[in-house]
């Protein structure tokens, strides 16, 4: 009897809260899989729900989980200027539905889990992080000094906050080097003129054909819970064929994989891509592939500071997996202009995962994950 009384109260100060000509919406999220989901980020149109709430444009809203806490949340926009979606945390045992209460009110302050930005104080770097992992891309101050990639970079973290300012300025200073850990992990991997950790590129006659350094990076959404960039490239030959290439790159808080959707735009009927992590030459091949869309690496153990672990998944798979031109590959074919979206990250021994094995196991989930995505039910 009492858990129901508190719960009357609890639906009627949210009515209550909401103004006489307001009603709160419920929103019911099911996880219809095996497995656990922790912090996993839910998605509604935010159309629908200024529908339903009859919201004004100065409105805002809070959200309710069934113990009565504020969520976070964000309104994404994927840089067009107009909230597009509402996207806010959940997390769910496996089979478990829970409900969600959107009401007018007005929003607790929550502390930003992610954050990115453009360094040109660092030869134009685009470097981005949530509250768990960090990356970067190389821009055209680097360029112009001769320094060449077109891959992406894994900064190794084993703390929650954001430290790309604080690592930039430390090691600009000279105060400590982000190359060496201080506590909070550091920058160890190495990319050079390689695909790095998880990029895609063209394949001409076996042949990986790489881009170079972005020209431009433009911020479509930065935080609280998700940020998501555009890169553009120079154009760039893969054998006789011209090649005009964009990526959107998005991180959400908690997780460790990039969601990555690259565009290539080229005069032919097809093309073939490739998905590449960089492996290091006359180390030992330590990789997992699974056509079903998983290619793993473990990088050479660095006996100071541990071992680095990377991986790319692709919803629909890969027509082949190999070794190739210093990279471990998962390939697809392509047609041009269309949008190739797959996912990219990486692990660290000194932040949650012991060995191989157990990072192959993660990836796994994760991809699992991917496969049976949470279902949404708005009432």
């Amino acid at each position: 009897m009492q858990t129901k009384f508190f719960v009357l109260i609890l639906a009627a100060t949210i009515f209550i809260g909401c103004g006489p000509s307001k009603q709160a919406l419920t929103v019911e999220v099911s996880n219809p899989g095996a497995i656990d989901r922790e912090n996993e980020m839910v998605e509604l149109t935010w159309e629908t729900i200024q529908q339903k709430l009859s919201l004004s444009a100065e409105e805002t809203i809070i959200i309710n989980g069934d113990d009565g806490k504020q969520l976070p949340y964000q309104l994404v926009t994927n840089g067009t200027g107009n909230k597009e979606t509402l996207i806010f945390p959940v997390s769910l045992q496996a089979g478990q539905t829970a409900s969600f209460q959107i009401a007018v009110g007005k929003p607790e302050t929550f502390t930003p889990l992610v954050y990115g930005r453009l360094v040109p104080e660092r030869k134009d770097d685009f470097t981005w992080e949530n509250n768990r992992t960090a990356f970067r891309v190389y821009g055209p101050a680097l360029k112009a000094t001769g320094e060449i990639s077109n891959g992406m970079d894994f900064w190794a973290k084993k703390t929650g906050s954001l430290i790309i300012d604080k690592w930039y300025k430390d090691d600009l200073a000279g105060v400590a080097s982000y190359h060496e850990d201080h506590g909070e992990g550091l920058d160890f991997y190495k990319v050079g003129r390689t695909l790095g950790l998880g990029m895609t590129a063209p394949v001409d006659n076996d042949t990986l054909c790489l881009g170079d350094n972005f020209v431009t990076a433009e911020i479509l959404d930065n935080g609280p819970l998700r940020i998501t960039f555009k890169l553009t490239y120079d154009p760039y030959q893969a054998g006789d064929k011209t090649i005009t290439e964009t990526r959107v790159i998005s991180l959400d808080a908690y997780e460790l994989f990039n969601k990555v959707t690259n565009i290539f735009e080229v005069e032919a009927d097809g093309l073939t891509v490739a998905t590449g992590i960089v492996m290091e030459k006359g180390k030992p091949e330590i990789t997992f592939g699974d056509n079903s869309g998983i290619i793993a690496y473990e990088t050479p153990a660095d006996n100071v500071n541990g071992t680095i672990y990377t991986a790319a998944i692709h919803p629909n798979g890969f027509t082949d997996i190999k070794v190739a031109n210093g990279h471990y590959l998962g390939l697809n074919n392509y047609k041009s202009g269309t949008s190739y979206t797959y996912y990219a990250g990486g692990g660290w021994s000194k932040a949650g995962f012991d060995s191989f094995d157990s990072w192959v196991q993660f990836v796994k989930l994760e991809k699992e994950k991917i496969d049976q995505p949470l279902t949404i039910q708005i009432k």
